[in-house]
Formats: C-alpha cells, structure tokens, sequence
C-alpha cells in the first residue's frame, strides 16, 4: 500500500489497478472444502460450476499466502473506464465501480523511468489492443482463475507446497478448538495429505486445456494488453523470479480467521465427509510445475515487476 492517493483527474491512460484481497472467513472456507469433496467427481455443468466456485474460494486466499503478497484482482485504465475480466466476462466498467476498494495504482516503466505515453513509448497501441480484446466479448474463464491462483503456489516444490498447506491451516486458523484441530491433523493426516496431491493434480490435469473456454482472467488481461502489443516485446511486463515477493517475506499476513459454534460444526462436517472419499492414484503426476509458471500471470507478477511501480491509492 501507498501513502499517496491518487485522484480520477491524475489517472493516465494505461494506468494498471491492482486490488487488495478481503477473506470471506472461515466457516465460507470449509464449506467450500466440503463442495470440492461432493462435487469433485462432476458429472454435469452444474456440479462443475460448483466445484470450480468452490475451488476458487479455497484457493484465493492462499495467494496471499503463497506469493507472500496482497492483491488478487487487476484491470486496465485506457481513459474512459476500467477494461477487467469479472464474472460478466471481459468488459469496461465504470471507475465508480471501486469505490470503497483498497485498490493501488501502478504506471509502466522502462530503465526506471516512467515512459507510456512518450514518443518512444506510446499509448496507443495498448488502447487499441484493449479495445480489440473489448470487442471479441470473451467470457471470464473459471478454470483459469483457479490455475491462475493455483500456478503461484508453483513457485514451490511439491512437497514445500504440501507442508505449507499443513501449516496454512494450523497456523492461521488458531482460534479454533484444538481438539478440532487434533481431529484434523492427527487422526485424519494421512487423508488429509491426500486430499491435497489429489487437488494438486487435478490442476496440473486442466493446464495443458486452460485455454479451451476462450476466455480470460484479470490479471492476464493486463499483461496480454502490454505483452501483445505492436511491436510486440517493447511493452513487455517481465515477471520477477519465480519467488515470493523479498519486500514482504518477514511481513506475511495472517488470515486472524474468527470462528464460532457455525464454524465447529462446519469443520467437523468436513472431517466426516473425508473419512468417506477416496482419491484416485495418478500415475501421470506432474513433477515439473514451473513450466507452468510463465502461461498466466498473478496480480503478484505484475506488481512486482521490474516493468511498474507503484503511484498510490485510488481515491475516489
């Protein structure tokens, strides 16, 4: 977050907003947790859309975790309005739409120095891709959002990743009982531990298809936006490596989740549902994640690149 805010009239077209994540607590975590175990085996559109929805709510809130950052949403000023990718597809909203959002806004720059909108670097060609990309009306993709979310957690081996849902899980939802806990993790763990490699493959599984519902997410608007624009390379957003970001590394947020009597029995639903599934064993698993890393970018990409830098808060 920045200490500078800034105002509609200090906007420059191909201005790139960047969104604070809210978690939707805790109870709205196991719930999804228990959908992900009744719908993973879908048979038709609808349980698909509930799995994907609720794959989508666990694995939001890990982006802070993972990539150690705070944004999970993005979109592109050109002048007129905001250019995002939301549930109604890819569109332009009204600025007014984010209101009451703590939302940052970042500005291109090349060598250090802000260039868009110089006579080297125009803004035109980023204007008229956005507006190319308005008119092909695409849908918002679902299964890339979750593999988006889902390929920031490849920055990790496989077994840091597991280890780290394990922590994920008793380190920030503390103010549950500890017995629930010790249900969890101790007369569960070895189910539990499977249920996350069966999710985990289940990702990989959709990557190589991502692209087959012709639609986009938020932040890989943005980049398309900057990276495909003619000529292509000179708008180039370049990732940072394939880490958590250095500057919060010693600043990771916990999630402080409050949980009541609706949570307990919640939790202890889910518990009794795992006792009852069991997962395939997959003999295609993946163990090469990273090569995955650099076909979509996170919002943690963008904000951390050598390519932007931070103007200050959006205040409207």
């Amino acid at each position: 977050m920045s200490d500078s805010s800034v105002s509609i009239d200090q906007l420059k077209p191909g201005d790139i907003f960047l969104c604070e994540f809210k978690h939707p607590g805790a109870t709205a975590y196991f719930e999804a947790l228990i959908t992900a175990l009744r719908c993973r085996n879908y048979h038709n559109k609808e349980e698909k859309l509930k799995f994907l929805t609720a794959a989508f709510t666990i694995l939001r809130g890990l982006i802070i975790y993972f990539d150690q950052d705070t944004y999970t949403h993005a979109s592109f000023w050109d002048g007129k309005g905001i250019v995002e990718a939301g549930t109604n597809g890819v569109k332009r909203n009204p600025i007014e739409h984010y209101k009451g959002t703590n939302t940052d806004v970042f500005r291109f720059v090349k060598d250090d120095e802000f260039v868009l909108g110089t006579d080297d670097y125009p803004v035109e060609p980023l204007l008229e891709l956005s507006q190319e990309i308005l008119d092909e009306d695409l849908d918002y993709s679902y299964t890339t959002a979750i593999l988006m979310i889902f390929l920031c957690i490849t920055r990790w081996e496989r077994n840091q990743w597991i280890k780290s849902m394990e922590a994920f899980l008793k380190d920030h939802v503390h103010s549950i009982n500890p017995v629930i806990i010790d249900i969890i993790f101790e007369q569960e763990h070895d189910k539990l531990i499977e249920f996350f490699e069966w999710m985990a493959d289940e990702m990989i599984l959709q990557i190589a298809r991502f692209r087959d519902d012709n639609g986009l997410v938020c932040s890989e608007t943005v980049a398309a936006i900057f990276n495909q624009s003619e000529p292509k390379g000179k708008y180039h957003i370049n990732k940072p490596l394939n880490s958590p970001a250095s500057s919060l590394k010693n600043n990771r947020r916990s999630l402080l989740l409050k949980t009541d009597k609706e949570t307990h029995e919640t939790i202890r639903e889910f518990v009794d549902e795992l006792k009852h599934v069991s997962f395939p064993v997959r003999t295609d698993r993946s163990s090469d994640w990273r090569k995955h890393a650099d076909m979509i970018y996170t919002p943690h990409d963008l904000a951390r690149s050598e390519n932007t830098r931070i103007i200050g808060r959006l205040s409207l």
